[in-house]
């Protein structure tokens, strides 16, 4: 999250992309960084978000056909506000 937050701020368009178990602590960052509105982009499977875990590649494609659409739309509403 501080990652894309600082990113923005040198006006570099990002999307943070989080798995929901990990959501709890993009909200403390976001908090933390004194930007509790900033939105982010979270998916729920695969179920394990573990970076040791084996995706298929047919997992990826379909969390790429998933997200990549909510991606582009949060980096449209980026340059519309700027």
């Amino acid at each position: 999250m501080r990652d894309a937050i600082e990113l923005e701020w040198e006006g570099i368009p990002s999307v943070l992309v989080v798995h929901d178990a990990l959501t709890g602590s993009a909200e403390a960052m976001r908090k933390l960084s004194g930007h509790p509105d900033y939105p982010y982009v979270s998916f729920d499977e695969p179920a394990n978000p573990s970076p040791v875990t084996y995706w298929e590649e047919k997992t990826i494609q379909e969390l790429v056909e998933e997200l990549a659409p909510r991606v582009i739309e949060r980096l449209r509403r980026s340059e519309s506000q700027a």
